[in-house]
């Protein structure tokens, strides 16, 4: 008789200890490979603490199922009875913890899909209801938000998935648009020069920015998604500032003004000082704005 088939209980032998081992140790091995693997693609995508846990997840997963099937492929050992019972209490925790698993679910897909990353100018929410915010840590239940007011927002991961996320820092820019009024004799020629002088002074208004602002511009035009946007255009000409007529009444005209910026977390300061500058401009050459 080999020695690998000598009994050691009942019709447990050397031989299927021997392969139990192996199979546990090759799995952990594998799933310790895996882990940093996982490891080294999320670290910088979702936060070192994230990806840590996710590749954590999947380890425990492979060592345990390699357990389970070396008790009862190689140990011949029957679990049915425990399977079923474990199987009824999964059910009933999965009732009881359903957003738990959606969040922890969502987190994952965040990872993968990455529709927000580390540092995205992000809005989030049906409304959005967050406002302007900068993504600070994504872990694997809840995404940590930081708003323009310095305000911590906790979004559970489910929400980021299922919900409304507006990401500005893929989008690279944003247009800016609002309404003015003004006396139904206003030059509309001098309305539209006066803005686009201002908007050319503007550091912050495209496209007439800074060679650095301008690079980085450009390279977000390279972007198959972005040019589509904008019929294919390859230079900045599509973010030219707009001027057009909405509403006409007895003695005021609407037009509305359009322009566009990159720092999406700055738009209230560049507003105010674009308007301002325009308020100067327009009474320096005569041009009345009237209330709405």
């Amino acid at each position: 008789m080999n020695w690998l088939d000598i009994p050691v209980w009942n019709d447990l032998t050397i031989g299927s200890l021997v392969a139990f081992t192996v199979l546990v140790v090759v799995s952990t091995i594998a799933a310790r490979l895996l882990g940093n693997l996982i490891r080294n693609n999320l670290d910088e995508k979702v936060g070192r603490r994230t990806s840590k846990t996710v590749a954590r997840v999947f380890f425990y997963t492979i060592v345990g199922a390699a357990v389970l099937i070396g008790f009862s492929q190689i140990l011949r050992m029957d679990f049915s009875g425990l399977i079923i019972s474990l199987g009824l209490v999964g059910v009933a925790i999965a009732f009881a913890s359903q957003q738990i698993i959606s969040n922890l679910l969502s987190g994952l897909l965040i990872s993968v899909l990455r529709p927000i990353q580390l540092e995205d100018w992000v809005e989030v929410g049906l409304a959005p209801t967050t406002g302007v915010c900068r993504v600070k840590d994504i872990n694997l239940m809840t995404t940590v938000l930081r708003d323009v007011d310095g305000r911590i927002i906790v979004v559970p991961n489910s929400q980021i998935i299922n919900g409304k996320v507006i990401n500005y820092s893929q989008a690279g820019f944003v247009a800016v648009s609002f309404d003015l009024w003004f006396d139904l004799d206003s030059p509309v020629d001098a309305i539209r020069r006066i803005v686009y002088e201002e908007a050319d002074r503007d550091p912050h208004i495209l496209p007439d920015v800074s060679e650095a602002e301008r690079r980085i511009a450009l390279k977000i035009f390279e972007r198959p998604a972005i040019r589509s946007l904008f019929g294919g255009a390859a230079d900045l000409s599509a973010l030219d500032p707009k001027v057009n007529i909405l509403d006409l009444r007895e003695d005021k005209i609407r037009i509305n003004i359009r322009v566009w910026i990159r720092e999406m977390n700055k738009r209230d300061e560049i507003v105010s000082g674009f308007l301002e500058a325009l308020k100067e401009r327009f009474k320096g050459e005569g041009v009345v704005i009237k209330s709405p």
